[in-house]
């Protein structure tokens, strides 16, 4: 486990409840509806998205993904950051407020908690409580490091108008770059970024029993399909990798020139 006190957040809406959240627990908002798609109502304009967005409480701080079709403004006390549909952004500290474009709407979030790099992982039990490892285990020099870096250079080489590569184009510019000692797929590709998933808190949540019961039929049906057919993971979108690896200083400018040039 985390060393020190594990991530928590607590959300304030003008007039509703605060609402607590604990490690590992997600949450949905979105706009009012008849029948609502959304754990948490917002706001009532129809330009606020029926579900607009997610929050995961993740050991590293809270991450937010836009499942809507207008932009998020994410207001923290030294920027605003605008988070696009599809795009995630990780909150790891103190009181930030996300609003809603064409109106005065919003959401607060207060995270506390949250583990930041190089803080220490304890040991499984007293025994090796002493030793500690780096808080997320990728290590450069792998192919999935390298992936993810490629996946990450347009977001950092261009800040002002970024986007993000297929994973083809991920595998054709390792090849480019003579980081891989023939073409690869796709596939290749996304397997590695599979790899990454399984190591960062960015990806297809486990199904607890808890999910299972809120999923509509044909989600079910889809993760039965997954599980029977053996298929490697597809859950957690590039946007969300990039924002995570970036945003958390795990792939830098300087990784890129390291490895790319």
């Amino acid at each position: 486990m985390l060393s020190g006190s594990p991530t928590r957040a607590r959300l304030r809406r003008p007039g509703q409840p605060e609402v607590s959240l604990g490690p590992g627990e997600t949450v949905s908002f979105g706009r009012s509806n008849p029948r609502p798609t959304a754990d948490l109502v917002v706001s009532d304009s129809p330009r606020v998205s029926r579900r607009a967005g997610t929050l995961d409480v993740t050991p590293f701080g809270v991450l937010l993904t836009n499942t809507g079709s207008n932009p998020l403004f994410v207001d923290e006390p030294a920027a605003r950051h605008t988070v696009r549909p599809g795009q995630a952004h990780l909150v790891t500290d103190g009181r930030v407020r996300i609003g809603f474009a064409g109106t005065d709407d919003g959401l607060e979030i207060e995270v506390t908690g949250a583990a930041r790099p190089g803080d220490g992982i304890s040991g499984a039990d007293e025994t090796t409580a002493e030793r500690t490892r780096p808080a997320w285990a990728l290590m450069e020099g792998t192919a999935y490091f390298a992936c993810l870096v490629a996946l990450c250079e347009p977001t950092l080489r261009h800040p002002d108008s970024p986007w993000i590569p297929t994973s083809q184009q991920v595998a054709d510019r390792l090849w480019e770059c003579g980081l891989v000692p023939e073409p690869r797929t796709a596939d290749w590709v996304d397997r590695r970024l599979d790899d990454v998933r399984e190591k960062l808190p960015v990806g297809e949540r486990p199904w607890s029993a808890v999910r299972a019961r809120r999923a509509s039929e044909q989600q079910q049906e889809q993760a039965l399909a997954r599980e029977r057919s053996g298929a490697p993971r597809r859950g957690g979108r590039k946007e969300q990798l990039v924002e995570f690896a970036v945003s958390s200083g795990i792939v830098t400018m300087a990784s890129v020139r390291r490895l790319l040039g």
